[in-house]
């Protein structure tokens, strides 16, 4: 899938600000009361985040699952980056409260100074594809988490756990985790129909046509999870600069026929543009009604999952990958 790490609107950094930000933001919590399981210090690739105290005030930084972390366990969030992948800035998963800032920047970078002037004392930027280049700033303003593995490599289960340790809420995410895989389970018991069923799964655009090519693909597991298996027509084709994604050239599309093809498309215009095809509608699979349209935020719940992604996209895409496979049959 084809996406911009984050998706911004306006922004800035300016070094007065962040610096005035810097001494007012860490600070406070190092003036405030131990509580239990405090201090604590979650490790990561590009160091260690220790945390003094439960923090008040907490900015989610990263590309997507931040967000989803801090609404997901309670966290006293102040602010989110919004994402450009949705018309709203925010996934469709993802209730901000009353409470919460919602901070714009442009793909250049992030909007430290807006990060800066709300004082967090945590900053959560595990889902940050540029952590490299932002580390530095960002535990300048506050204490930052960031990956344990690598950009993008951290499983959701890992992912909640850290944010359940520096948040003082690691029971409560060890509970979310249990809850999400549950829910995974109870989908895959019913419906026996999925078990074995190959799939394609990939986004299209005006301009582009991919499909997952492996199984270690976050989509390719969350279809995985539920029964299905990728197809090895797939599996074997050369990566395209996106890891995970095979681009599919326009007179190949044969490539995607399977038991059932799962397509999302960025837009209505993509969708009617590519279900007009004669090489598509000519697909077996298309023409035994095995086909499953989704809208782009149903990809990205699966390609980023997430505690409260996961739950979003089942909810979504189960029934209707049953209706697929029914008229296939």
């Amino acid at each position: 899938m084809s996406l911009s790490r984050r998706g911004f609107l306006l922004g800035s950094a300016g070094a007065s600000l962040l610096l005035a930000g810097c001494s007012s933001g860490g600070g406070s919590a190092t003036d405030r009361t131990a509580a239990p399981g405090f201090p604590v210090t979650v490790p990561g690739e590009l160091g260690s985040t220790t945390v003094t105290s439960p923090p008040r005030r907490v900015v989610a930084a990263g590309y997507l699952r931040d967000t989803d972390l801090a609404l997901a366990l309670g966290a006293d969030l102040v602010l989110s980056v919004r994402n450009q992948s949705f018309a709203s800035g925010l996934a469709p998963w993802a209730k901000l409260g009353s409470g919460t800032e919602a901070a714009y920047a442009a793909d250049s970078g992030l909007p430290l100074e807006k990060i800066a002037a709300v004082k967090p004392d945590l900053i959560l930027a595990s889902d940050d594809y540029s952590l490299k280049d932002d580390l530095a700033k960002l535990s300048k303003i506050a204490p930052t988490l960031g990956y344990r593995a690598g950009v993008g490599k951290d499983g959701w289960p890992e992912m909640a756990q850290r944010a359940g340790q520096v948040l003082g809420k690691s029971d409560q995410a060890a509970a979310l985790v249990k809850q999400v895989k549950d829910k995974i389970e109870s989908v895959r018991t019913a419906h026996p129909d999925f078990a074995g069923k190959t799939f394609t799964f990939g986004p299209v655009s005006t301009n582009s046509v991919y499909t997952i090519n492996s199984t270690a693909d976050a989509a390719a597991t969350f279809f995985s999870q539920l029964g299905l298996k990728l197809s090895p027509k797939v599996t074997s084709l050369p990566a395209s600069s996106t890891p995970g994604r095979a681009e599919i050239s326009p007179e190949r599309l044969d490539l995607l026929d399977a038991d059932v093809i799962i397509i999302s498309y960025d837009s209505q215009a993509s969708r009617t543009a590519f279900e007009a095809n004669p090489l598509f509608r000519a697909l077996p699979a298309v023409q035994r009604g095995a086909y499953l349209p989704l809208d782009q935020s149903i990809g990205i719940a699966m390609a980023f999952p997430s505690v409260l992604s996961i739950p979003y996209a089942l909810d979504e895409v189960a029934p209707k990958l049953a209706a697929a496979l029914k008229s296939g049959a």
